[in-house]
């Protein structure tokens, strides 16, 4: 009886429609709540969606996003390409042999456990105000999540390939070159992903200690100044930004570069 009713369920996602109906629902769910929540609290307090929007247009039309948008780019991509080699040279380390998984493994738990902003007051001290504290502090945040998605994709290489290449002394450089890179190339491009959504964010606070521009710095001037929707503004128009970096640039990227693997579902990842 139970799994005559279990078969005759329909599956959740082919009631609901196609991916697109489905992210239009969730984002129209999500304004909802954002509205919701604004009535919460005195008029003026906590800007809805409109007042939101708003001051988006008269921010863009001012003119004066780009400038920073440009140095909050800039410097995220620096700490990003940072943490990118230092990661990827980790997380390889750490797949092919025992000796970089045990001494790569405590620095790895130790960064992940330093939250970002406890780095950006640290790189702040370290190299004061300016461009290298909020690009370290990108870069050390990042990169042990790098190393962790690399890690487990040179895990996933059948260890059989790795034994008959050292059997037939293949030198590391050509090993790396034309076996591990192509192997986890997957595994390069989710870290690629995974980085950058987390630079992002790591930069933006990295700047309310240590800049004097960017969206972060411009975003929390703002809320210092009691303009709560130009601070709410400046966030709406930095995740639309990157939103748009993400669907027109990267995802493109990604399903371009694995055409030869169809029967993957990036959409997943």
């Amino acid at each position: 009886m139970a799994t005559s009713s279990r078969s005759s369920r329909i599956p959740f996602r082919s009631t609901i429609g196609d991916a697109w109906a489905a992210r239009i629902i969730g984002l129209v769910g999500g304004l909802a709540a954002w509205y919701l929540v604004t009535i919460v609290f005195p008029r003026g307090l906590f800007p809805g969606p409109m007042e939101t929007v708003t001051a988006s247009v008269e921010l863009l039309a001012s003119g004066v996003v780009w400038t920073h948008m440009e140095a909050t780019f800039f410097r995220t991509f620096l700490g990003f390409i940072g943490a990118f080699f230092v990661g990827a040279a980790i997380g390889i380390a750490m797949g092919i042999n025992n000796f970089g998984e045990q001494f790569s493994t405590p620095i790895i738990i130790i960064a992940l456990s330093i939250p970002g902003i406890a780095w950006a007051a640290i790189t702040t001290i370290i190299f004061g105000f300016g461009i290298a504290a909020p690009v370290v502090a990108t870069a050390v945040t990042v990169f042990p999540y790098i190393s962790l998605r690399i890690w487990k994709g040179v895990e996933d290489i059948d260890p059989t390939l790795i034994r008959m290449s050292r059997s037939f002394d293949i030198s590391r450089g050509r090993l790396l070159r034309r076996m591990i890179l192509p192997s986890i190339a997957p595994a390069l491009f989710t870290a690629v992903r995974f980085g950058l959504a987390i630079s992002w964010k790591i930069e933006t606070q990295a700047e309310i200690f240590a800049s004097n521009s960017g969206v972060g710095y411009r975003a929390i001037e703002a809320f210092s100044r009691y303009q709560y929707d130009t601070a709410m503004a400046w966030a709406v128009v930095f995740v639309v930004i990157v939103f748009a970096l993400e669907m027109l640039v990267l995802r493109p990227l990604e399903r371009k570069v694995f055409a030869y693997r169809k029967e993957a579902d990036f959409s997943v990842l």
